[in-house]
């Protein structure tokens, strides 16, 4: 009876090691997960910035003529 009770508990052991492992990967995928839409965020952010910022470059006076021009007509 000794060997079964022995034999029973290093299975649940196991099962036990195993199911803290799975858990421990489990947690680790969600923050993998979090962390990458956080990257995604930061890059979407950073896009769209550089988006205004050539949509600004765009419509710049091209000379000071023109830059005159715009400030006379109060479209600055």
């Amino acid at each position: 009876m000794t060997g079964w009770f022995a034999f029973a508990l290093i299975v649940a052991v196991v099962i036990a090691t195993a199911a803290i492992f799975a858990a421990g990967r489990k947690a680790g995928a969600a923050e993998a997960a979090k962390a990458r839409e956080a990257e995604l965020k930061s890059l979407k952010e950073a896009s769209d910035a550089k988006d205004r910022m050539l949509d600004a470059a765009a419509r710049r006076p091209r000379d000071r003529s023109d830059l005159a021009d715009r400030l006379r007509d109060g479209h600055f």
